[in-house]
């Protein structure tokens, strides 16, 4: 039986998902295949980013939490897959992960075109913590998350182990990305 949580749902499943990214004690790691999310929360800063103003997302949540962790030894790492040319919900996540980079979260980014896709990489989206907690994330069609499996098959936790390896070493830092997107 998979165990599973639906943090947008219930309270209980919002704190137990909640304590994932405080609980974890040396690396916590994303894999982010979508192209875009949907999420309520972030529709006026959406709506800004679109009309060319500064987002003004609030990330008073994240940020200290994210250099709590830093200091603590603790690391956060994604690795974003971006199908060239990004989706404008792309574009807007991107211009949000320096923020988060200068608070010690460790961003990397694949780009690919819209017919490639890097060989040997999932199609779904999951979180890592600490070498053995695999969450494998679904979304609605509408994008938003629907919840969250906990992978307990121990070849499957290998593969998504292989996975993690095998984009970051494809993977490049965030700034390097962003860099190279200015030159364009």
């Amino acid at each position: 039986m998979s165990r599973w949580l639906f943090p947008k749902q219930n309270d209980h499943d919002m704190a137990e998902w909640g304590a994932l990214f405080t609980g974890y004690t040396k690396l916590a790691y994303r894999f982010e295949a979508q192209q875009i999310y949907s999420d309520p929360e972030e529709d006026a800063a959406m709506a800004r980013f679109l009309a060319g103003q500064p987002h003004g997302l609030d990330l008073s949540f994240p940020i200290p939490k994210l250099r709590a962790q830093a200091d603590a030894g603790r690391t956060m790492t994604r690795v974003r897959l971006v199908v060239e040319p990004p989706t404008d919900y792309t574009r807007f996540e991107l211009s949000v992960y320096p923020e988060l980079a200068a608070a010690g979260s460790d961003i990397r980014i694949i780009a690919i075109s819209e017919r490639e896709w890097p060989a040997g990489l999932p199609h779904h989206d999951y979180w890592l913590f600490d070498d053995h907690d695999v969450w494998r994330m679904y979304y609605n069609d509408d994008y938003t998350f629907h919840g969250a499996e906990l992978i307990e098959d121990p070849d499957l936790i290998t593969q998504h182990l292989g996975w993690r390896d095998l984009a970051l070493a494809q993977a490049v830092p965030l700034n390097d990305y962003l860099a190279s997107r200015q030159t364009e």
